[in-house]
């Protein structure tokens, strides 16, 4: 057994002993004890982590919006950053998806467009025109035009708006023009990349945070769930094997569910994991077989009940995650929002960072006070630990607003204190031990030198 090294003294130690440990306690304890992200099946559960990855995400350095490449003034930039004109135009989307079913199902003139009721020609007309002068104006809003070719949500849309061109306007006209004989291409096919302009309906999910979730719990879900149907594979593989060595031969079952391993698969699935029409299923195996009743029954209870129960657990857990992050990712929007502009305001010198008297002026700031308390922070606990933010060894200093965003958010109401919380709390405290016993240790070592001075002179 190694023998464990006793503690050093640490009120005889001299400054550089003192540094050590206070370097060590600092930084390489907590360091080594921080937890690292996890990689296992059910790492989307880990609440801290998600906050950090929110954090870490809207604080960064120079978040991309399109916007910042919008020119600062002129007509296009104004109506580009207009919301009512993105809400218009996510209503003349909703109203085109809305209108390709009346198309597909009144519409039947497939070679030419021109050849159709003039309702039809119509309305492809004005969704063309309205979509095609959206994507003008963005276009004309950037100042360098090549930004374009960078943002995803322009090359997304002039694509389709490029396709729009091509079928049914281009193709139509090409058809028109050759003596009206129509054209030698698979039309009906040529139809379904219609259903290309269906894909718009996803700028409404920016709109829509409730799909936003569901569709994000879908993806992260993705390989819990591929585990989980991997083990229903597996357990039904091993129950179709068994099964196919007890099946009686030449019987009415083995015909019917039983003729091979793949279809005695498919059959658990279906009437064993599905419970599609059971009875019909489990009456006549148990009539001639009793083993492969009973094995059909064990494999019910772990593949429906079991197997599915967990994948059902799996995904309410994965929800959940997802909407505690789009929680996290709107209570930090709504943080920046509201105390971008009034930092802003604050900072009287303009570089940046809050001083302690720029701090102390959120108390006179109405609109600073009602964010506080729209995103549940005290004020006062706010101005409490603003004392201990501000100051170390009663030195005012800086705070950068990234800092003042973290404390901002730490101070919300039913916060949960973490591990890490009580360790950064524990390096604080140790902090100011040191300097504290630094300070004794300097009172100490004049006391020594009065000491001899008196012994001094009293020789």
């Amino acid at each position: 057994m190694a023998k464990v090294a006793p503690a050093p003294e640490v009120a005889g130690a001299d400054d550089q002993q003192a540094n050590k440990l206070e370097r060590e306690s600092s930084e390489d304890f907590p360091r080594s004890l921080v937890v690292k992200k996890q990689s296992g099946l059910f790492d989307f559960s880990n609440s801290e982590a998600i906050k950090e990855k929110v954090r870490a995400n809207k604080f960064k350095k120079d978040p991309y919006n399109v916007h910042d490449r919008y020119h600062t003034s002129g007509h296009f930039q104004k109506i580009a950053k207009n919301p009512k004109f993105e809400n218009t135009t996510l209503g003349v989307i909703v109203v085109n998806a809305l209108w390709i079913s009346i198309d597909t199902d009144l519409n039947h003139e497939d070679e030419t467009i021109f050849n159709a009721v003039w309702v039809f020609l119509l309305a492809d007309l004005m969704f063309f025109t309205y979509f095609s002068v959206e994507v003008f104006i963005r276009f004309m809003a950037f100042k360098n035009k090549r930004d374009c070719c960078r943002d995803g949500w322009f090359v997304f849309d002039s694509t389709l708006v490029t396709l729009y061109a091509f079928d049914p306007f281009a193709l139509g006209l090409v058809a028109k023009l050759s003596s009206g004989g129509g054209l030698d291409l698979p039309t009906a096919v040529l139809r379904l990349f219609r259903l290309a302009r269906l894909s718009r309906l996803v700028r409404m999910l920016r709109s829509l945070p409730e799909l936003m979730i569901m569709i994000k719990g879908m993806i992260t879900a993705a390989s819990a769930v591929g585990y989980t149907l991997g083990l229903l594979i597996l357990v039904t593989y091993v129950f179709s094997i068994a099964i196919r060595n007890l099946v009686p031969v030449d019987s009415d079952i083995e015909g019917e569910f039983f003729t091979s391993v793949p279809e005695a698969m498919h059959s658990l699935i279906i009437f064993g994991t599905f419970l599609d029409a059971l009875s019909d299923f489990i009456i006549p195996i148990k009539e001639q077989s009793t083993p492969v009743f009973i094995l059909c029954w064990v494999y019910i209870v772990l593949a429906a009940l079991t197997v599915m129960n967990m994948l059902i657990g799996v995904l309410c857990e994965v929800i959940s995650a997802v909407a505690a992050e789009e929680k996290e990712i709107m209570i930090v929007d709504k943080v920046n929002e509201k105390f971008s502009a009034i930092c802003q305001e604050l900072d009287k010198n303009g570089d940046g960072e809050l001083t302690w008297e720029e701090f102390k002026g959120i108390m006179d700031n109405k609109d600073a006070m009602r964010a506080l308390e729209s995103v549940n922070v005290d004020p006062v606990s706010l101005v409490d630990m603003g004392e201990d933010f501000f100051f170390e060894d009663n030195v005012p200093v800086k705070v950068s607003f990234d800092e003042f965003m973290g404390m901002v958010l730490d101070l919300r109401g039913g916060q949960a204190a973490a591990v890490k919380d009580v360790m950064g709390l524990g390096r604080r405290f140790n902090k100011k031990l040191f300097k504290t016993k630094d300070r004794f240790k300097g009172f100490q070592t004049k006391l020594e030198e009065m000491e001899e001075m008196l012994k001094t002179l009293a020789a």
